[in-house]
């Protein structure tokens, strides 16, 4: 069938899965995730075994596929727990912090499988993770930026 036939929907079920590179440093809430995600995958492709319906047999390639990208990430994860101290920022803390404007951020120190900038969820491996990692309230980190530096004064640390 030429590929000019192919819905878009189609194509993202096809080819090989996302190479997973090295461990995947995830928090057991994560892991919890994924397996119940699995478990969904699982029981759809179970529902759905045997119809020849073409509807039908783009669902169970699309929850295959799915279920064997969790499979992989599950292999691959390694649960992190979050810092033992709550006073030194580690995975699993919240870190208040305050720029030198006065603007508070609030980040929680993730894998970055789990990483969400946009909700303040940072990966530990990140440039910015990496400059919280180990600090405590009333130091000074700098946080490096595309658009230059901007120095925190961290307010708080806590465990999540």
């Amino acid at each position: 069938m030429s590929r000019a036939f192919v819905k878009e929907s189609d194509a993202e079920t096809e080819g090989p899965l996302p190479q997973i590179n090295g461990p995947l440093h995830v928090s057991a809430a994560t892991v919890a995730a994924w397996q119940e995600e699995l478990a969904a995958a699982d029981a759809e492709i179970a529902q759905l075994r045997g119809s020849e319906a073409p509807e039908d047999r783009q669902a169970m390639s699309s929850a295959k596929r799915r279920a064997d990208l969790l499979r992989a990430r599950l292999a691959a994860a390694v649960v992190v727990r979050p810092a033992g101290s709550v006073e030194e920022a580690g995975f699993g803390s919240v870190v208040v912090a305050e720029d030198e404007n006065g603007r508070r951020w609030t980040f929680t120190l993730v894998g970055g499988e789990e990483a969400d900038p946009a909700a303040g969820r940072i990966s530990w491996q990140s440039p910015l993770g990496e400059a919280l990692m180990g600090g405590r309230a009333g130091d000074v980190v700098e946080w490096p930026r595309r658009n230059g530096p901007l120095s925190l004064t961290l307010r708080s640390v806590s465990a999540s």
